[in-house]
């Protein structure tokens, strides 16, 4: 099984960038009360942080890939994950704007259009939206 911090990497090293260019990147085990139902990440509402959930399916699944970094749509997912919710934090983003960042990630990493990531991606967003 690979470690929270492996799996990280992983995401990271696809989007070409280092933890420090993000804002702190933190690992929980729960969301907060309240949070959407299949919250991978979220963002500290006074803090700055990224939380990102370590057990969520999709944390899980790239923890026991039989290689690290071998399930590509997952490091892609994830990478995606942590690009919407730097846009919280930096640009000051709204969901929307997030999620328009986040499908970008997705098809500059490969998983554009008519992938099942981005289409869950896409999900996600029209749930959202019609909140």
């Amino acid at each position: 099984m690979w470690t929270a911090e492996a799996v990280l990497v992983c995401a990271l090293t696809l989007l070409g960038r280092s933890e420090r260019s993000f804002p702190p990147i933190e690992f929980v085990t729960a969301a907060p009360p309240g949070a959407s139902r299949g919250i991978e990440a979220f963002t500290g509402a006074s803090d700055r942080h990224i939380y990102v959930v370590t057990t969520t399916s999709l944390f899980r699944r790239l923890q026991t890939s039989a290689g690290r970094c071998s399930d590509l749509e997952a490091v892609r997912k994830l990478a995606s994950v942590l690009v919407h919710e730097e846009a919280h934090i930096v640009r000051g983003a709204g969901e929307m704007e997030a999620y328009a960042l986040q499908l970008m990630t997705l098809a500059s990493l490969g998983a554009g259009a008519g992938t099942p990531v981005y289409g869950e991606v896409r999900r996600s967003m029209q749930y959202v939206r019609s909140r």
